[in-house]
């Protein structure tokens, strides 16, 4: 008696289940790409690196880099060209001396098709001091990081740190233009290695500024594979034979000015 009531049970279970069909083909194949040149603060030395990507699906756990595209970097006033090499996955060139008064025109060949920005440095301001805060996170994994900067009065100046790689903070100074500012960022204890941690501070522009912010945003709401799907967003890369063809990515032009913070308490 107990055999049958045990396959009843089981038979029961197996005809409740449901076969669900996704639809997992991937159709909408653009490139992504991350371009940016940077110019040391104080320094006329900087780079230009450009990463090349597929977009996958969901599933993909692999980037997908472009090798094969033809990278290069032209300095509007003056003419010079800088031709970028892909080495360890993406672009690059060092320059010498970068210009804070150019545009600089990015150039990206792939597929016969033709990609162009056209960006200016923009300036950033050093950062004064960063240290170990004492205010406590609702989150127990985090500690609190006190940055300080002094902003240049008069204009309308737009900031991006990143504390550790891939931990953004973009900052306006609508509300403190001109003075000495501290604000404070709370960071998971896992991304400071060896008690250290390497801040990096660039200027960016008002459209930056915008298109961060939502990368942001979404970053912070995913909530897993069955959330709702993230809007797309425009970035300031445009295919100039094919307007059809909308990359994902920014190119963007920053003046930086970096900071190590060592001995950091995480406990």
């Amino acid at each position: 008696m107990k055999k049958t009531i045990v396959l009843f049970v089981i038979c029961t279970l197996l005809s409740c289940e449901k076969v669900i069909d996704l639809d997992l083909e991937f159709d909408d194949q653009r490139i992504v790409i991350e371009a940016k040149i940077n110019k040391k603060i104080n320094t006329e030395k900087g780079f230009a690196e450009v990463l090349i990507s597929e977009t996958s699906s969901y599933f993909d756990n692999q980037i997908k880099f472009i090798s094969d595209a033809k990278v290069s970097l032209r300095e509007i006033d003056s003419g010079k060209k800088f031709n970028l090499i892909f080495d360890n996955n993406s672009y690059y060139v060092e320059i010498e001396n970068i210009s804070m008064s150019s545009e600089y025109e990015l150039n990206i060949i792939y597929n016969d098709n033709h990609y162009q920005s056209i960006e200016k440095i923009n300036p950033s301001t050093n950062i004064k001091s960063i240290k170990r805060g004492t205010r406590e996170s609702l989150n127990k994994d985090e500690i609190e990081i006190i940055t300080t900067i002094d902003d240049e009065l008069g204009y309308e100046n737009y900031y991006l740190f990143e504390y550790a790689k891939g931990n953004l903070q973009p900052v306006s100074d609508e509300y403190f233009d001109g003075n000495t500012f501290s604000f404070s960022y709370f960071i998971n204890k896992n991304k400071i290695k060896d008690n250290s941690l390497e801040i990096v501070l660039e200027g960016i522009d008002e459209e930056y500024f915008k298109y961060i912010i939502q990368i942001v945003v979404q970053t912070n709401t995913q909530n897993g594979p069955f959330s709702a799907a993230p809007s797309s967003i425009k970035g300031n890369i445009y295919c100039i034979n094919n307007p059809e063809l909308k990359p994902f990515g920014y190119f963007k032009s920053s003046e930086f000015d970096t900071y190590s913070l060592k001995n950091i308490n995480i406990n």
